[in-house]
């Protein structure tokens, strides 16, 4: 018997009873519908359907290490709507390496068996006990039932009690549309900071036709081409090339992300500069990943990194080197980064879409040798320009309301961050020797 067969069999025994909530407790059944679930019999937790005096799903870790299960209900859902799930959760012994997640797998004769679960939202955490879980669903396009699970996993102290299940119609969410434009351009000669900055706010001001929320500049624009030093490069924060940004900022009313050397007092970083719509300095980073030859010039190095709330969404900066290393874009993406803007000289472009896959987040970049590209959760290049590429503008609507779903994976970038071991990652910790 197929999975899908499976469903249908368990969606039989499951319907929802009291209305519109599709997982309304059924009094007509001791456990209100949900069904006990593990995978096999010697990772499975104790559990209990209780009145308390509300219905509970209880699920224990009864002492197993390895314990993975807990409650699952199938019901039918209407194709092409959207359902707004809800759960609430009080927890205790879950440890660190523990988890207890909320789940949703679509089903549907045309769906296909190699569709993963997917990681429900954790809405709040109002203490270490409570958590709750939520959000607005989107399934498929060819799904007509919907699997969700209350799980336990790896908690051997476990003891979880599920209470406030609901699945009601909803309002579909609404694209959360950030339109992103990336350039590239280099001096063919001999150059100077303020004709690199001349140079690309016409760039900026030819973009501006894509009614951009964002345009990238590449990596340290006062300095490509000019021969200068790093000390004879840099500028102060709000300097010359900051003060011709922002006024394109304000004239098109768009952020511009830009890369140039910051001097800050005896001091010199190579840094990315955040101009809001209104022209005004909104944010800042200090690369932290800086090269051997950046040592040597007299670079000095950041030391955080952190993302940025921008009107369209919550934004991350690496710049070029940065990008070299798995770490840097995890963290950002930790912090609920969904776009990493990577303002850069060189680099991998597969290295760079690597890291948009390792997260499930969007990457953009804009280059001298590496292309100036925009690049899917999944991935993939939706759009670049670079060196006989064309025509130094590449732009792209990003849908940040959407999730990006991979066969057998689901929504990775969700994925990614529940699934991460962190209880064995202590090596990454120790000192490099």
């Amino acid at each position: 018997m197929t999975f899908w067969l499976l469903a249908l069999v368990v969606a039989a025994s499951s319907a929802a009873s009291g209305g519109s909530d599709l997982l309304a407790w059924d009094r007509g059944s001791a456990e209100g519908g949900w069904v006990r679930w593990a995978p096999r019999p010697a990772l499975g937790p104790r559990s209990a359907a209780e009145m308390d005096p509300e219905p509970v799903l209880r699920v224990l870790g009864n002492g197993n290490a390895h314990v993975f299960g807990g409650w699952r209900r199938v019901v039918t859902i209407d194709p092409g709507r959207s359902y707004r799930l809800r759960v609430e959760g009080d927890t205790s012994g879950i440890g660190a390496r523990g988890r207890v997640f909320c789940q949703v797998r679509w089903l549907g004769p045309a769906v296909g068996e190699d569709v993963a679960p997917e990681y429900v939202a954790e809405t709040s955490r109002a203490d270490a006990a409570s958590v709750r879980w939520g959000e607005v669903l989107r399934p498929p396009p060819n799904a007509v039932q919907v699997e969700v699970s209350l799980l336990v996993q790896w908690a051997p102290a476990a003891n979880v009690a599920f209470r406030r299940a609901s699945l009601v119609l909803s309002d579909a969410v609404a694209p959360r549309v950030a339109r992103i434009a990336t350039v590239y351009w280099r001096p063919r000669g001999p150059s100077t900071p303020a004709a690199n900055v001349a140079a690309l706010a016409a760039l900026v001001d030819r973009a501006a036709a894509t009614r951009p929320d964002l345009v990238l500049l590449s990596e340290a624009i006062t300095s490509i081409g000019t021969g200068l030093s790093v000390p004879e490069a840099a500028q102060e924060p709000k300097g010359p090339a900051f003060t011709a940004l922002a006024a394109k900022a304000r004239e098109h009313r768009t952020y511009i992300v830009y890369g140039a050397y910051e001097k800050a007092g005896e001091l010199v970083y190579n840094s990315a500069f955040v101009v809001g719509r209104d022209g005004s300095l909104v944010g800042s980073y200090r690369k932290v990943q800086v090269p051997v030859g950046e040592v040597e010039a007299g670079l000095s190095a950041g030391d955080a990194y952190a993302p940025l709330d921008l009107d369209f969404g919550r934004v991350g900066i690496l710049i070029c080197h940065d990008t070299a290393f798995d770490e840097p874009a995890r963290i950002l993406a930790l912090a609920g980064a969904e776009v990493l803007l990577a303002p850069a000289w060189g680099g991998d472009l597969t290295q760079i879409r690597a890291r948009a896959l390792d997260n499930g987040v969007w990457v953009v970049t804009a280059g001298y040798d590496v292309p100036s590209a925009v690049i899917d959760p999944a991935g993939e290049v939706r759009a670049q320009t670079w060196k006989g590429m064309g025509d130094g503008i590449a732009a792209f609507s990003l849908d940040l309301s959407r999730r990006v779903r991979r066969p057998w994976v689901g929504d990775w970038g969700r994925a990614a961050l529940k699934q991460r071991r962190v209880d064995v990652y202590g090596p990454l910790l120790e000192e490099a020797r």
